[in-house]
């Protein structure tokens, strides 16, 4: 890839990016050696990533954290942490002539939080800076890479306990905030992807002794600036902003424990878009209903977790359409788990997900399921600069496989062939599609391994993943595929918390 004059400008930022993890590591260190004596010594009871446990009677060193470093008053919490990932691809999946067949990056992401907790009033102030560097025109970069120094967290509240029952409490929140509903697959606060979803407007919680949630809100979400591909290439920094024209609302139950030590989730999500001014949309009017029953895993116990959802009401299908559509789309998971009795903690995962897709572009409907604000890479593989699988006309099944062969080392598996929900509409990650039908359904095999190992237990973990996508005969054969034959995808990340 060819880099342009903007390199020292981006590599100087990058030295300063891992100049600031650099003095954060050091002070980490220095304040675990002031506070624990042992710590520059070699005995496991001293050194949480060799494995060992401590002896008997030795607490295990707790985690640095900067709000009791700097002896800050109860009622103030600091909290922050800086990541650095390193992505590189090759054998691009997307559709031809839009992308380089190879893509690397740094995606760099430094945060810091304060809250505030006085009494019953609570206030949330949290800054990101995500950045990328070593791209180039031909490379994978959006807002869902690059938000320069962004406030994506500034909400004041009231929060009380025995609000309506003894045990009970209840909060409610105005300002700009993250979410996670649910398992996070239409609504979530984003891990592994270096920005996050953020929403304008109130959002109300009431959790009873019982652990049974009530959750409503209504919002503006955020849109994330700049949004033209030089000034994101630039990580320059634009404030974001919520359009009054774009709403999202909702309300979110879960009953507890309500058979078989299994709970009961409901919902109704509602959204409504429309055009304005340097805003262009899809329209979509539509309300997505659903439930979700799951059963968290436990030692030689069989769990699982099953979710239907359904949408129905206006959309587009595209930003560029003016023709509405009837919104009917569907998405299921199936999930079946075991965790062995076993020293390494070995838990295996059938899975299985569908999606709908558009069944034809002539017939009045839109059927292609739409994720909203959910989060992908916990169950379809890294996102990044690969996102090979979305939650939007795919049918997979999966097999998934964790062990735990130290304290500090978590290894997991994945393997999953996908497929087409319908071989007529588009394959959303690469925008590859075959009108026809004619190029088959079978997109490729996917298969995933990740390793992560936590140093500084609390404090900094390091992760390495690989991904690969066998093509199938979809994307050897449909029409604008890029005939780059299979995907290769390797990342190292290093993560410190403080």
């Amino acid at each position: 890839m060819v880099h342009h004059g903007r390199a020292p400008t981006q590599a100087f930022a990058l030295v300063q990016q891992l100049s600031t993890l650099a003095a954060l590591a050091a002070l980490f260190l220095a304040q675990t050696s002031t506070a624990n004596p042992q710590a520059t010594g070699h005995s496991a009871a001293s050194n949480p990533a060799s494995g060992t446990a401590a002896k008997d009677g030795e607490k295990k060193p707790e985690p640095w954290r900067l709000t009791k470093a700097a002896a800050l008053p109860s009622w103030l919490k600091l909290s922050g942490m800086q990541r650095t990932r390193f992505e590189s691809l090759d054998g691009q999946f997307r559709a031809a002539n839009t992308l380089d067949g190879s893509d690397h990056q740094w995606a760099v992401r430094t945060t810091l939080r304060a809250d505030v907790a006085l009494e019953r009033f609570i206030a949330t102030a949290e800054m990101w800076d995500a950045r990328q560097f070593e791209s180039d025109r031909g490379s994978v970069v959006d807002t869902t890479i690059v938000n320069s120094a962004e406030m994506v967290q500034l909400f004041a509240g009231y929060e009380d306990k025995d609000v309506f029952a003894a045990g009970d409490k209840a909060s409610v929140i105005f300002g700009r905030h993250t979410m996670d509903l649910g398992n996070r697959r239409l609504v979530a606060r984003n891990d592994f992807r270096n920005t996050t979803n953020t929403f304008l407007g109130i959002n109300a919680r009431w959790e009873s002794k019982s652990k049974n949630v009530l959750q409503a809100f209504f919002t503006l979400p955020t849109r994330r600036l700049p949004s033209d591909f030089d000034s994101v290439l630039d990580n320059e920094v634009e404030l974001d902003d919520e359009n009054r024209h774009v709403k999202f609302w909702g309300v979110y139950g879960t009953l507890a424990e309500l058979f078989d030590k299994a709970n009961l989730e409901l919902y109704y999500l509602g959204l409504d878009e429309q055009d304005a001014p340097g805003l262009a949309t899809a329209n979509r009017a539509f309300s997505t209903v659903g439930a979700r029953v799951v059963k968290r895993p436990a030692k030689e116990l069989l769990d699982y977790e099953i979710e239907a959802t359904y949408q129905f009401g206006d959309s587009r299908s595209s930003t560029t359409s003016n023709t509405d559509l009837d919104h009917k789309a569907e998405h299921v998971h199936l999930e079946a788990g075991y965790t062995f009795d076993h020293d390494w903690k070995p838990r295996g995962v059938l899975q299985f997900d569908y999606a709908s897709g558009d069944d034809s572009p002539t017939d009045g409907e839109n059927n292609r399921f739409d994720t909203l604000f959910g989060a992908r890479r916990w169950e379809f593989g890294p996102t990044g600069i690969l996102g090979a699988i979305a939650r939007s006309n795919v049918l997979t099944p999966g097999l998934r496989v964790f062990l735990q062969p130290r304290s500090d080392v978590e290894v997991m598996l994945v393997y999953r062939p996908v497929y087409l929900a319908s071989d007529t509409d588009t394959y959303v990650p690469g925008g590859v599609r075959d009108q026809s039908g004619g190029s088959g359904e079978h997109i490729g095999d996917f298969s995933e391994c990740r390793l992560r190992w936590h140093v500084a237990p609390g404090n900094w973990m390091l992760e390495f993943g690989a991904a690969y996508l066998a093509a199938g005969e979809f994307l050897d054969a449909a029409p604008n595929a890029s005939g780059n034959g299979d995907t290769s995808y390797v990342y190292v990340q290093s993560l410190f918390t403080f």
